[in-house]
């Protein structure tokens, strides 16, 4: 006779208690993103997009929507124990045609900024492309905002920075963990 016994996991400490869940975003997921922007200022909209923009712009929707990860690979956050049909973020790799480094490009609506939301979607994607063998990532930001890029230092060696009138930008080597 066997007995088995379920193991008492005692409960996660305070600093390891999760505060999102992140999930790859589906073609069911459109109706949510369009609430997601509405939950953006325009000033969120315009450092994401580098313009005025009062919805995704449809080429990008698309590119996210499609559930290609090869081409367009896109995570969703949301706080833990949420609703996924409510998004507080949305963090995507898009694949140049030509095969170079993954444009990577992150929105957290604005009352959910610098609680942890981007960090664990851009996790996600930069494992999700490590195992897909992609081995370099870029991300280009509006001048005055290199927080992107400086957390991406802090992370991913970097291969090339740079600086124009345009913005701050770089190229990170993704190497296995």
């Amino acid at each position: 006779m066997t007995t088995v016994i379920d193991p008492v996991v005692p409960p996660l400490p305070a600093a390891t208690v999760r505060r999102w869940q992140t999930a790859v975003v589906t073609p069911a997921d459109a109706p949510a993103l369009h609430d997601l922007v509405t939950a953006c200022s325009q000033a969120t909209l315009r450092l994401r997009f580098f313009g005025q923009v009062r919805a995704f712009p449809a080429e990008y929707l698309a590119g996210v929507l499609a559930g290609r990860a090869d081409v367009h690979d896109a995570v969703v956050a949301y706080a833990y124990g949420a609703s996924s049909a409510r998004p507080v973020g949305l963090a995507s790799l898009a694949l140049p045609p030509d095969g170079g480094a993954a444009e990577l490009g992150v929105l957290v609506a604005d009352a959910w900024q610098r609680q942890g939301a981007g960090r664990a979607m851009v996790d996600l994607l930069l494992a999700r492309a490590r195992a897909r063998g992609v081995r370099q990532v870029s991300a280009a930001v509006l001048p005055g905002r290199s927080a992107l890029l400086a957390a991406l230092g802090r992370h991913l060696p970097a291969e090339h920075l740079a600086h124009s009138t345009d913005g701050p930008s770089g190229v990170y080597k993704l190497d296995r963990p």
